[in-house]
C-alpha cells in the first residue's frame, strides 16, 4: 500500500471549499439526500452507510455494492483473534516469529510482501525474531503493517477467519485471502466488503457484541489509535474521539468508524469508494460526507 496520506491538504483547496458549502446548503434535505448530493456527478463511486448506533442507516447509499475492501479486512482478522483468546486458542502474549514468505492459499506456490508498498516498515527489522501477538494486532491496525495482517492470518487461518464471521452473522464481508496473495486474486478470491456489512460489524462492536463486551471494548480501544485519519476525522471537529479503520489501493479509498458525540452517544460511518481517477478529489468528497452526516446528528444531538 503506497503511502499516501494528508495529500490533499497541500492542493485543491478550492474544491474542498466547494464541496463545505454543498454540504451547508443541503442540510434542509434530509440526510441521504445531501449525501447523495455530494457525490453527485464526482468521478468514482461512493458507498456511504451512516446511522447512530443501534439504530437503521439514515444513510444506505449503494450499501450493498461489494467492494474492494482494502485494510479494512484487518478488523476481521482483529475479530478472530479476539475469538482466539476467548477460546483460548491463542494468546495475547503468544509471540510470533518475523518472516516474509508465506504460501499462498491455492497451489503450492509462495509469495512475499512488497516492503515498499508496505505502510509500516520497522516490523520488517525484526525478521527472524518473536514478536507478541498483541504488539502484532496494534500495529496491523493502528498503522496498517501488511506483514502483521498475514503473520496473523497465517497463525489463525483463513478458513477459520471466514468461520468467525460467518458464526457472527456478518454478511457483506468475504474474507478471501492474505495480503498480496496475487495468485489466489488471479483465480478471483478476493477480499470484498460492503457498506452495510461494515456498519453492521461496527453496530455489533459498539454494543459489546463481537466476541463479548469486553473484547468489544479491547478492539475499540485499538481502533482509537488509528494514525492514518485523512478521510473521515477531517470532517470532524478537532479532538472528536474516533475509532476506526481505514484501507486503500489504487483507485480505493475507504473508512469505517465508530463517532463519538459530545454526550457520550455513537454514529456509525462507513465511506467505501472504487474507480477514483484521483485519490486527493476523493478524499475530499469523502470529508464532505464526514462533516455532513456529523453535523446532522449533532444537530439532531441539540433538538434542532
Amino acid at each position: 500500500m503506497p503511502l499516501l496520506v494528508l495529500r490533499f491538504l497541500t492542493r485543491g483547496v478550492g474544491a474542498l471549499c466547494g464541496l463545505a458549502l454543498l454540504a451547508g446548503a443541503a442540510r434542509a434535505e434530509g440526510l441521504a439526500e445531501s449525501v447523495a448530493r455530494i457525490t453527485a456527478g464526482q468521478p468514482g463511486t461512493f458507498a456511504v452507510y451512516a446511522a447512530p448506533s443501534g439504530q437503521a442507516p439514515d444513510v444506505c447509499l449503494r450499501c450493498d455494492e461489494p467492494i474492494n475492501a482494502a485494510s479494512t479486512i484487518k478488523l476481521f482478522v482483529l475479530d478472530a483473534a479476539y475469538a482466539g483468546f476467548r477460546d483460548g486458542t491463542l494468546k495475547p502474549d503468544e509471540t510470533i516469529v518475523v518472516h516474509d514468505r508465506f504460501h499462498s492459499l491455492v497451489g503450492t506456490g509462495s509469495f512475499s510482501l512488497d516492503r515498499k508498498e508496505d505502510s509500516y516498515d520497522p516490523l520488517y527489522a525484526q525478521a527472524g525474531r518473536p514478536v507478541a501477538v498483541r504488539a502484532l494486532l496494534r500495529v496491523m491496525i493502528q498503522y496498517s503493517s501488511n506483514l502483521a495482517t498475514n503473520l496473523m492470518v497465517e497463525r489463525l487461518g483463513v478458513m477459520p477467519i471466514r468461520a468467525v464471521i460467518a458464526r457472527q452473522g456478518l454478511g457483506g464481508i468475504v474474507f478471501g485471502r492474505m495480503i498480496e496473495d496475487f495468485d489466489a486474486d488471479a483465480k478471483g478470491i478476493r477480499n470484498r466488503v460492503t457498506a452495510r456489512g461494515l456498519g453492521g460489524f461496527l453496530q455489533k462492536l459498539d454494543h459489546g457484541a463481537i466476541v463479548g463486551p469486553a473484547e468489544s471494548r479491547a478492539m475499540i480501544g485499538i481502533m482509537s489509535g488509528q494514525t492514518f485519519n485523512d478521510i473521515i476525522p477531517p470532517g470532524l471537529p478537532p479532538g472528536t474521539p474516533v475509532a476506526h479503520k481505514t484501507g486503500w489501493v489504487n483507485g480505493v479509498r475507504n473508512d469505517a468508524a465508530i463517532v463519538f458525540l459530545p454526550n457520550g452517544t455513537r454514529y456509525i460511518l462507513v465511506e467505501l469508494s472504487r474507480d477514483l481517477p484521483d485519490a486527493a478529489a476523493g478524499i475530499r468528497v469523502l470529508n464532505a460526507i464526514s462533516r455532513t452526516v456529523f453535523i446532522a446528528y449533532r444537530r439532531r444531538l441539540d433538538g434542532r
